[in-house]
């Protein structure tokens, strides 16, 4: 038998697979954008965005004795603005699809580079200041007698480190110092100057709503270098310069003999522009609860103790505020330039009439205008201190 030879094709090597670099690249790409969208979502932006707030009816945080008050024709609103702390990934998208009701601003520039808890204790000494304030400019327009008294210097500005950032608080009100009245930022000044540095001092303080008699507060006072010679320093200063006027970061604080008392109640809302809308507020219901003629009427702007209006931010918010809770008429303060006046009527739509105003007696002429009836309001002030008098420096209080 013969065997067949044959010979066997040699043995083919598996066929080489190229390996595949670009999943891993996209992997790294995917890890690398996931991560920067943690972080950016953790990080906070130096930026905040500020966009439209609340329309609160004012007369139902008002309350006044009994038998005084009157139903209400219409609504009174007051509004803030909202404020959004940022994160990165905020910061972004804010940028890349801007809304144009709000408005992204350095947060710096917002809080004057403040701590956030002093720069809100500032903006509750500002709500506190409006609401005194509009009470007895209220009433003085309806024709009470409501006198005036300096009885303290209050706390607006505090020096980190100094001998008042160890011992007060915005907010407080310094009435004297070792037994010497304190009435007026200069009074103040002159106490303390009346001392040594090292020298330790008596602190009466009390508060906005209660100056009076308040605790005794010891501190003992530091030094600084004033036009080459070494002074006592108590440190409520600017804290950003030790050498700044003592001045600045203080006013003086009124109290004022009210014939009756009115309640305000405001919660999670600071800062000094309801001032307007509270005095309105307090006006309408006492005297006739028709101030507004049946209307929807909205109003911002800070209120001072001669009835003038003061100028604020956040137009463009408060009016898309006010007109989403229905207001037809907003009152704002007159600028220079009508520059509030201008800004608010160009994101204002038909329905929402805007008028700027200077003073509470011209806020009430405008509403007379549209069918309001001021009833007693139309009294004004009396005269006399009671109708007239103001706080030694009210002009540079800094919640003015």
């Amino acid at each position: 038998m013969s065997t067949s030879q044959f010979t066997l094709p040699p043995a083919l090597e598996p066929p080489r697979t190229r390996r595949r670099r670009w999943p891993v690249a996209l992997g790294v790409v995917v890890g690398v954008v996931a991560a920067l969208v943690i972080v950016a979502s953790l990080v906070t932006a130096p930026y905040t965005e500020l966009v439209p707030g609340d329309a609160l009816p004012v007369d139902t945080l008002i309350t006044v004795p009994a038998g005084l008050g009157h139903p209400h024709h219409g609504r009174l609103f007051l509004t803030d603005v909202g404020v959004n702390t940022l994160h990165y990934i905020n910061y972004f998208y804010t940028q890349l699809f801007p809304d144009p009701k709000n408005d992204v601003v350095p947060t710096g520039a917002l809080t004057s580079n403040l701590p956030l808890s002093e720069f809100n204790a500032q903006g509750t000494v500002d709500m506190a200041e409006s609401q005194l304030t509009a009470e007895a400019v209220a009433l003085r327009q309806l024709g009470y007698s409501v006198p005036e008294h300096d009885v303290g210097v209050t706390i607006y500005v505090i020096a980190p480190g100094s001998p008042a950032a160890r011992a007060l608080q915005v907010g407080d009100v310094v009435t004297s110092i070792d037994g010497t009245p304190t009435t007026n930022p200069q009074a103040l000044v002159d106490a303390v100057r009346a001392h040594r540095p090292g020298d330790v001092v008596t602190v009466r303080v009390g508060s906005i709503a209660h100056p009076t008699p308040g605790r005794a507060v010891p501190v003992k006072l530091a030094s600084r270098v004033d036009a080459g010679k070494t002074v006592p320093f108590i440190g409520i200063g600017d804290p950003t310069d030790p050498q700044a006027s003592l001045l600045s970061p203080m006013g003086t604080q009124p109290a004022y003999d009210f014939p009756f008392k009115v309640s305000i109640s405001t919660d999670n809302i600071g800062g000094p522009s309801a001032g307007l809308a509270f005095t309105l507020g307090i006006v309408n219901t006492l005297s006739g609860g028709n101030v507004t003629g049946g209307l929807n009427v909205a109003a911002t702007g800070t209120i001072r103790p001669d009835g003038t209006v003061g100028d604020v931010g956040g137009v463009k918010q408060k009016t898309s505020a006010v007109e989403s809770a229905g207001a037809t008429v907003f009152l704002v303060p007159k600028t220079p330039g009508d520059t509030e006046l201008k800004l608010a009527r160009s994101v204002a739509g038909s329905q929402l009439k805007v008028f700027a105003v200077g003073s509470l007696s011209e806020a009430l002429s405008d509403l007379e205008h549209l069918g309001g009836r001021l009833g007693a309001a139309s009294h004004g002030p009396p005269p006399g201190p009671g109708g007239n008098s103001v706080p030694t420096d009210w002009q540079q209080s800094p919640w003015t």
